[in-house]
């Protein structure tokens, strides 16, 4: 959850919220672009592994790269849809039935799309932004009234996900000093109902809850599925904030470097998969049986595909993050500047 750390950066109010906004822009952008592009040359030096393996794949899978895409439709995905405008089913702009090729797209016609992910981050890192801005400004019974009120707002959405987080940092104290049995037990326990609801292919209740969400609030998950893992990611991190020993074992030295690597390991492995490892895994299929050529392609796509994350985690992530850096310029005091002979 994005926005626990987030909060801790915007509550900094040295710097205006248009500098925040560019610099949150640029961090994303950037490796956005580089991912996209990176789609796009694999597309065009491996079209045919796609058509190799399609009675292999799911229909989804099949779905994807299926409609000829224009260079109008190229240009809108990266520039508006990839971050500002998103896709179908999980757009801010969803509840305004703005279901249109003239504003939010269908993911079918993404050319990377695990892009449309970048769209919530944008959005809900402004979310966050407002609120440590309202935290700073106004009385707390005042604040955590609007904060309340918001939450109506964003109702089963993924944004209530980046409130949960600001309510999960201004609370982490609390949460950081429980001591002893009880709720290391109590972190356990949240921990594991995380994972068991997050690997549940069932969603009910939460398609119920979905729908009797609608009368009161405007945004809503696209389904009970999205709304059950949003749970589960809500209950993991209250867990590890409550389970010391899982923040020990979360802080070894192996799984901070691959966390480094995470954010361009999640943009660069759907194009590898659907080019190189698809290649790879019909060139298995020729002399091995299905289940050893899958194996094996997992093994050596997931290989390349962290290969090339610590690539893109060097030379585009670490760049993307220093000039987003250089957004940021402390705004000039207001207090008269003292002479030298004060």
């Amino acid at each position: 959850m994005s926005a626990f750390v987030l909060t801790q950066s915007y509550l900094e109010t040295s710097y205006t919220v248009t500098q925040r906004i560019l610099q949150r822009a640029i961090r994303l952008l950037a490796p956005a672009i580089a991912s996209w592009v990176a789609a796009l040359v694999l597309l065009a030096i491996l079209p045919q592994p796609r058509a190799w393996v399609a009675p292999y794949v799911s229909p989804w899978a099949r779905q994807r790269y299926a409609e000829a895409m224009t260079l109008p439709a190229l240009a809108k995905d990266m520039i508006l849809n990839s971050m500002l405008l998103g896709y179908e089913g999980a757009s801010l702009f969803d509840f305004a039935n703005a279901k249109t090729h003239l504003l939010v797209a269908r993911l079918t016609e993404s050319l990377n799309p695990p892009l449309w992910s970048l769209h919530v981050e944008f959005w809900g890192s402004l979310l966050v932004l407002l609120m440590a801005r309202l935290y700073q400004a106004l009385p707390r019974p005042w604040f955590w009234g609007v904060f309340t009120a918001t939450l109506l707002v964003t109702g089963t959405s993924h944004y209530t996900l980046f409130l949960l987080g600001v309510a999960g940092y201004l609370g982490r104290h609390r949460m950081l000093a429980l001591r002893g049995t009880a709720p290391a037990l109590m972190g356990t326990t949240l921990i594991a109902a995380a994972v068991f609801l997050s690997t549940r292919a069932a969603s009910f209740p939460f398609d119920s809850w979905v729908v009797a969400a609608r009368s009161v609030s405007l945004l809503e998950a696209p389904g009970g599925k999205w709304l059950q893992n949003e749970v589960a990611a809500t209950l993991l991190m209250a867990g590890i904030l409550i389970q010391p020993r899982i923040r020990h074992i979360l802080a070894a030295p192996w799984l901070v470097w691959l966390g480094h690597r995470s954010f361009g390991l999640y943009l660069v492995h759907f194009p590898l998969l659907f080019t190189v490892g698809f290649a790879i895994f019909s060139v298995l299929l020729a002399y091995l049986s299905q289940g050893t050529a899958l194996f094996l392609t997992v093994a050596l796509g997931g290989s390349l595909s962290l290969a090339a994350a610590t690539l893109f985690e060097r030379w585009i992530d670490r760049p993307a993050i220093r000039l987003s850096r250089k957004m940021l310029r402390p705004k000039p005091s207001s207090a008269p500047l003292e002479t030298a002979a004060e």
